[in-house]
């Protein structure tokens, strides 16, 4: 067991001997995994902007809704897949860059080919890049006409022996006897879903969290570019909520774990990670105005809009009875002593969480992940995007210790975020006082609602797009602790609070000697877990980020959204990307992307600070390479730098 990995493995990873597992159910040894497609989708960025069908358009470019119709047609005349044969499953024009946002799926007899995705991002009526993933027409019309032959199906024993198969893939055990008992039954489309799905209940043992999975029939695309058709089956667990695509011989061709395991009104405000760091101090009105209108806090108790925090001893699935400070007439003012063991203190560590949750959904709103591109709150107030779906946030949660985890299901289904007490100290330390952790656990649900848009929450399953979810959250955590006594010189560790010393291999640092990664690490055998893939990229994202604060300065207040200052347009621009890149993005695509909302925001005012940047970690401009393909560093940066 390496140390310096225990925590903040991603919500697509499976727990292995590079992290101290929360439990030791059968599922925990189980990797999520996707097929790697022989013809690689390309994001392409277009140095001339294309035009959409201006007759599809009807003079309506600030209409997403037909915005999306036309990115319809032109990934059809892209793909030569007929705009028949896919569906927009999100569409919203960012509020900062004025970008639309529009992401679409293909489909087969009306169902959803999983993993044939595509994006198009448009500005001012044209095309500025986009990327698909769609499987040859050939292979769509084969699974259509093989379709029509399995209209006579049992589709309730089809679900049952598909929840089955996933069953065994998990290593739990679900015979005959036990599907027998279980009853099945059809209910309306639930967000995510296109079409009828199925609910199934009453099932014993340990494999489902509440006796229950939902089946849907969908297709995925192979390796090969062939449409196969399958069941999604949704099931969760204790420690997983698995998303798998199961085919009729009962073959898992596609697995993804929507939990992001890693290590997460008296506090420790926004300015202090950690109680190393400075002291708690009553903040009083926190909410920003524009994020959180009504405040945070309903009927006086540590739930709101955004964020529903409590305490969760037991570990087990409830949480809406479960305990919370209610207040003293609004305020949440409880004793802490950090001499005592933290159960002592659950008061004050609920309200902790409750605190950082709401300023992570508050600062990213305010940098673009809002209603609209599937942000999360149960009321929304602009009318768009789906409701329904504010954060579960569990204080010292029992189900595990030494770790941390969230699940980010599609927009308009709750998350969940489970904070654990870490043991390796006496007393012990709980990582809801660490802002760090905390953050890093919620920038899961952002990168993963924002990559391929928030209806498809399996854009970051696995590989170089799950460790990417790694970085970002590492990246993020960061620039939330920069100040005005921080340099280009200054090295950063993630978990130090709770942990006493780094949970990373190397600290963040622009040193080259104190940390050496580059592109090249990804093809070593010792990377190639998502979180020592995403050490990589926050490595290389750290030295953007000092690049631009660099040139541009610091701001000292990021709600004030100064994108003139360097950590500011940083934390800007990787939202912006999230929203650009494709559905299981490469390093490069991300980089692409980066670089894109770089030029959208600013006319391309800190490109050669950026290349030079990315160059230093061997991703110039004619660097190369992705998930199970060679890695080809380039150092340079463009001739016009």
């Amino acid at each position: 067991m390496r140390i310096t990995n225990l925590v903040f493995v991603l919500a697509t990873a499976a727990v292995s001997t590079l992290a101290i597992s929360s439990s030791t159910g059968a599922s925990d040894g189980v990797k999520p995994f996707r097929p790697l497609l022989k013809s690689k989708p390309k994001f392409t960025v277009y140095k001339e902007p294309v035009a959409l069908d201006g007759n599809l358009l009807k003079g309506k470019m600030e209409d997403p809704a037909a915005v999306g119709i036309a990115a319809a047609e032109f990934i059809s005349q892209t793909s030569g897949t007929p705009s028949s044969n896919m569906r927009v499953t999100s569409a919203y024009t960012d509020a900062s860059s004025g970008v639309t946002h529009v992401y679409l799926v293909q489909t087969v007899a009306g169902k959803d080919v999983a993993n044939s995705v595509a994006n198009v991002n448009v500005a001012k009526g044209k095309v500025i890049s986009s990327s698909h993933s769609f499987a040859p027409i050939a292979s769509v019309h084969k699974a259509e006409q093989a379709a029509a032959s399995m209209q006579g199906e049992d589709k309730q024993e089809a679900a049952k022996r598909a929840l089955a198969a996933l069953a065994k893939h998990l290593g739990h055990s679900l015979g005959a006897a036990d599907l027998a008992q279980a009853s099945v039954s059809p209910v309306d489309s639930i967000h995510g879903s296109n079409g009828q799905y199925l609910l199934i209940e009453g099932i014993t043992g340990d494999l489902a969290l509440d006796g229950s999975a939902v089946a849907e029939q969908a297709y995925v695309q192979d390796a090969q570019g062939r449409v196969v058709p399958a069941w999604r089956v949704n099931v969760e667990q204790t420690d997983h909520w698995w998303n798998a695509h199961v085919a009729a011989d009962g073959t898992v061709l596609k697995l993804t774990d929507w939990y992001a395991r890693s290590e997460s009104y008296r506090v420790y405000p926004a300015n202090v990670n950690s109680p190393d760091d400075g002291a708690r101090k009553l903040v009083a009105d926190p909410a920003n105005t524009k994020a959180s209108p009504k405040g945070w806090v309903t009927e006086g108790a540590t739930y709101g809009n955004n964020v529903w925090a409590q305490s969760n001893p037991t570990g087990g699935g409830t949480w809406k009875t479960n305990h919370r400070p209610a207040g003293n007439h609004g305020v949440f003012d409880y004793a802490l002593d950090l001499g005592q063991q933290p159960k002592t203190y659950i008061d004050a560590a609920i309200t902790q969480l409750f605190y950082t949750a709401n300023i992570l959904h508050d600062l990213s709103f305010v940098y673009g992940f809002d209603e609209a591109s599937g942000n999360f709150q149960d009321v929304n107030y602009s009318g768009q995007g789906l409701a329904g779906d504010a954060v579960i946030a569990n204080a010292q949660d029992g189900s595990g210790t030494n770790n941390a985890n969230f699940a980010t299901p599609p927009d308009g289904q709750r998350p969940r975020m489970r904070m654990y007490v870490w043991t390796q100290t006496s007393p012990q330390r709980d990582g809801d006082l660490e802002q760090d952790i905390v953050a890093h656990e919620y920038s899961h649900g952002i990168s993963t609602r924002l990559t391929g848009g928030p209806a498809d929450s399996d854009c970051l399953g696995s590989g170089e797009p799950g460790g990417m979810g790694e970085g970002w959250g590492d990246v993020i955590s960061t620039i939330l602790r920069l100040n005005a006594t921080h340099t280009h010189a200054t090295d950063f560790i993630l978990g130090k609070y709770a942990y006493g010393k780094s949970i990373r291999r190397y600290p963040y640092s622009t040193s080259l000697r104190t940390n050496p990664s580059t592109l090249k690490f990804l093809d070593r055998p010792d990377y190639r877990e998502v979180h020592d893939i995403g050490e990589v990229w926050a490595e290389i994202l750290y030295e953007v980020l000092w690049a631009l604060v660099d040139k541009n300065g610091l701001a000292e207040d990021l709600f004030d959204r100064d994108l003139t200052k360097g950590n500011a347009l940083m934390l800007q621009l990787l939202l912006d990307g999230m929203k650009l890149q494709p559905c299981n993005p490469s390093f490069i695509d991300a980089r692409d992307a980066i670089m894109q909302a770089e030029r959208n925001l600013t006319g391309g005012k800190n490109q050669c600070a950026m290349w030079a940047a990315f160059a230093k970690r061997g991703m110039g401009p004619s660097a190369s390479g992705s998930d199970g393909y060679t890695h080809t560093e380039d150092y340079w940066v463009p001739d016009e730098c």
